[in-house]
This record gives structure tokens, sequence and C-alpha cells, in this order.
């Protein structure tokens, strides 16, 4: 009678648990892979920037991502898109990246690029100067905040860099800067978006710890 009594319990709470702690995902965007990402860009040119991998649920697990969308001519925006978790885990080394870009000709790249690499080297968005022996991109006064939304610190974009970025998006390999400066354990996204915030939501637990505190305190055998 204990062991039916107990089955029985023990649906029962994975039944509440589920409608409990399943997230709820009304109105959230469900993307299974990073070219998915143009049905929330308005206008092009534009770049998502991957920011955050997180989920939420206990039993049920949901997948979510944080971009940040930088346009060309229209102020940037923050998105939260549900995913799968094969995308998520994929994509996890590539936080601080761009995994979405759409040219103002509307051709789309997903080959993860440092962030900002779109408008390195149009010469809508600024110009190559000369300092310190070599050349470096600089944004227009128009785009000034451009590297600030880029998470760039004090980097500056040389054409060495430039025609790296040019030479694996050619190949369709992902480039994380010269020396590794973005992404995962990059200088520079660990800078811009620090490791212990990448990942945030209801904590998980194990569910045989749930069950076995749930009986300890309500049932004893």
């Amino acid at each position: 009678m204990n062991r039916i009594l107990f089955y029985i319990s023990f649906v029962a709470i994975y039944l509440a648990m589920s409608k409990s702690f399943g997230p709820d995902n009304t109105g959230i965007e469900y993307i299974r892979r990073a070219k998915d990402l143009s049905s929330l860009i308005y206008k092009a040119p534009a770049t998502a920037i991957l920011t955050q991998n997180f989920t939420k649920g206990y039993l049920i697990k949901t997948y979510y991502q944080k971009y940040k969308i930088i346009y060309g001519f229209q102020p940037s925006r923050e998105v939260v898109v549900r995913t799968k978790r094969s995308f998520a885990e994929y994509t996890k080394k590539y936080v601080g990246m761009s995994l979405f870009r759409i040219d103002s000709n509307g051709s789309i790249n997903t080959t993860p690029m440092p962030p900002g690499s779109l408008y390195i080297g149009n010469r809508q968005f600024g110009k190559w100067t000369f300092e310190h022996g070599e050349y470096s991109w600089k944004f227009y006064g128009a785009y000034k905040n451009f590297p600030k939304h880029f998470g760039w610190g004090e980097f500056k974009p040389t054409k060495t860099f430039y025609k790296a970025i040019t030479e694996n998006l050619e190949k369709g390999l992902p480039f994380t800067g010269l020396n590794h400066e973005f992404g995962q354990g990059g200088e520079i996204t660990e800078k811009y978006i620090p490791s212990d915030t990448r990942r945030f939501g209801i904590d998980q637990i194990k569910l045989n710890t749930l069950i076995s505190e749930y009986f300890k305190t309500n049932y004893t055998f």
C-alpha cells in the first residue's frame, strides 16, 4: 500500500512541479539556428551579438538566449529568444560574438565573428586611419558609440584584423580574433560580459533531492 501511495504521490509531484516550474513562453520567439534571427531584424544592415545563454525550469528545462541587435541606422535593442539545447550548447563558446549579420543588400551570414565585424571596412560608417605605424579603423562621429555597443573597450581593429575576418568569412570558419580576444575565454569578451553573468535563471536542483525532501517532510514510512 505504501509503495502504491509512493508512486501516486511521485506522479502527482511530477505533474505539479512540471506545471509550476515550467517557464511561461508566451510571446517569446523560438529559433533553431542563427539564421532564424532574421525574423527579429527590422532593417538592414544589422548584427546580432549573443550576450547570454540561460535555462529556466526544474523538471522541464527551456533554453533561452539574449541578443543585442545593433542596426546601422536605428537604435540598438535587446531580445530574448527560446532555442533548442543543441544550439545553446554549440553557441556558448561564442558568447560576446556576432552570430547573425545582414548587410545593406540583404545578404545574411551566420559564421561566428567578432562583434562589429559587419561595419569594419564599410565606408558608410568609418574610415581607415594611420596610427602608430599601422592602419586602424575609426568610426565617424555619428557612430562613435558603436565600439561601446560592441564591447570593444580600448580595442581598435587593424587592417590585419580586417583581412583575417574577410578570409575566415570566405572559408566559413568562425573567427575569435588574432589573439582569440573574443568568445569564451577571450580577454575582451571577459571584460564586456564577465563569465559569471552569462548564465542566469532559476537554480537547477536534482529531482531525487526534491522528492527526498518532499517525502521527508510529508510522509513517514
